[in-house]
């Protein structure tokens, strides 16, 4: 998986632009998800449907769910978006985050356009590209195309490296299990998900080990029994 946010201020082009990438990477046979940061927050649990009626009745979650589609809704998690959209579409190939710019850690593509604006604002560490429609100031340092190069700009999110993967070792009955990328994603983000559910968990922990024994030998084994 790669992620990229594309950030730049309100009226730059966000959307128009995290648009054209979805069509141009979906042409190119790929699996692509969007995720967007609404900074001042947004509503779809409508009053006088039956999901608000869950949520006031006090629901610490709420989904709903069609033959076409679902949706989710909860307090705010405690994970950035790029983590969140891990956990969500752990099998996609590229997770475009449209918003975000004053958020530190995403790679990021600035959109600039004339009359609205004219600087960078992405720490340089993290600005991977430029989109704008004018000349950008001297001394970018990074490569600058036009909003209508979704393609060049989707061949340079291609050659990122993959999102760093956790290490995850599985033995079965003293057998250690090859893993692959999917299978390996989908075991993380699972087991993240529902051990950062817990009370007192570290929303980002640094190491997770869980222990599966069918036998009953460990129960046997502890204090008191």
């Amino acid at each position: 998986m790669r992620t990229v946010a594309v950030v730049g201020f309100s009226g730059t082009g966000k959307t128009r632009l995290v648009v054209s990438l979805i069509g141009e990477l979906k042409r190119r046979g790929l699996k692509v998800c969007a995720v967007k940061r609404c900074s001042h927050g947004f509503a779809l649990d409508t009053e006088g449907k039956d999901t608000s009626g869950f949520s006031r009745a006090g629901a610490d979650g709420v989904a709903m769910v069609s033959p076409e589609s679902w949706a989710a809704f909860g307090p705010a998690p405690k994970v950035e978006a790029r983590d969140l959209a891990a956990r969500l579409f752990p099998d996609a190939d590229v997770v475009l985050i449209e918003g975000g710019k004053d958020v530190r850690g995403p790679r990021k593509i600035e959109v600039l356009r004339a009359g609205v604006s004219a600087s960078l604002v992405s720490r340089p560490g993290e600005l991977l590209a430029v989109v704008s429609d004018a000349p950008v100031p001297d001394g970018v340092a990074v490569p600058v195309f036009r909003p209508d190069e979704a393609a060049k700009v989707c061949d340079l999110i291609l050659g990122l490296e993959e999102d760093n993967m956790a290490e995850i070792k599985l033995e079965v009955d003293g057998r250690e299990v090859n893993l692959n990328p999917f299978v390996r994603t989908f075991i993380e983000r699972t087991v993240l998900g529902m051990v950062t559910s817990l009370s007192g968990i570290d929303p980002e922990p640094k190491t997770i080990s869980l222990v599966i024994d069918r036998t009953g030998a460990a129960a046997e084994e502890r204090p008191g029994r």
